[in-house]
């Protein structure tokens, strides 16, 4: 009876587990590349985030879902912060992970674009974006209060840390330019020798008073 009851509380206990939501969720080492910046997302140490790292400190962000759902913590290593919005800006929190799942400005939303970025937004406000300018600075608006033209600038190329955005570059430039025919000079045709030279054949009309008599090309 007494081995019974301990299976039995054993898969209450695993149940109540998986109830609660309290499975291992899935971690990725990730890098952000800003659309906008063309330099990827970073924290420094007093909690500014910018998007003017050249991707050297590795490794630079981890993405982690929460438990089953999909609502996403960003997370730096480095720093041991996790990324969140205050009234005006996103800043780095050093917070638990437990912490920070049970803060609404903690937790994002990711979505992909026609043009194949990634943006994150956060869950409880679908019009709060993570977003950088041209210069790396964040974007500290609401996307409906944003220009259309800095729309793009909320799109990250999401990359892993191995990945090289350089090297990424020059390998297309390459393909393309092996795409492309080059020119090449035409070629010059040799004049055939001067014995295969055949004179063009005409007709000789020779009058010699009424008579008429023409020569044709064989000579006759």
């Amino acid at each position: 009876m007494l081995p019974q009851l301990a299976v039995s509380a054993k898969i209450l206990c695993l149940l109540m587990v998986v109830i609660c939501g309290a499975v291992p969720s899935m971690v990725r080492s990730v890098r952000l590349y800003s659309q906008c910046s063309h330099m990827y997302v970073n924290v420094f140490p007093n909690g500014t985030v910018m998007a003017r790292s050249d991707g050297n400190d590795q490794p630079n962000l981890t993405i982690s879902t929460r438990s089953f759902s999909l609502e996403l913590l960003i997370h730096s290593p480095v720093q041991d912060m996790y990324l969140c919005f205050n009234r005006s800006r996103l800043v780095g929190r050093r917070l638990t992970r437990f912490q920070a799942e049970k803060q609404p400005n903690c937790l994002f939303k990711e979505e992909f674009t026609t043009d194949g970025y990634n943006r994150y937004h956060l869950v409880k406000n679908e019009d709060r974006y993570i977003g950088f300018n041209a210069r790396g600075v964040q974007l500290r608006r609401n996307l409906k209060n944003l220009p259309k033209r800095l729309h793009k600038c909320t799109g990250f190329m999401k990359m892993a840390p191995e990945f090289d955005i350089t090297k990424h570059n020059l390998v297309i430039a390459q393909h393309a330019g092996d795409s492309v025919p080059k020119w090449r000079p035409l070629r010059r045709l040799r004049p055939p020798p001067q014995n295969s030279i055949k004179t063009p054949c005409h007709g000789v009309r020779h009058n010699h008073g009424r008579h008429i008599k023409r020569r044709n090309c064989h000579g006759t």
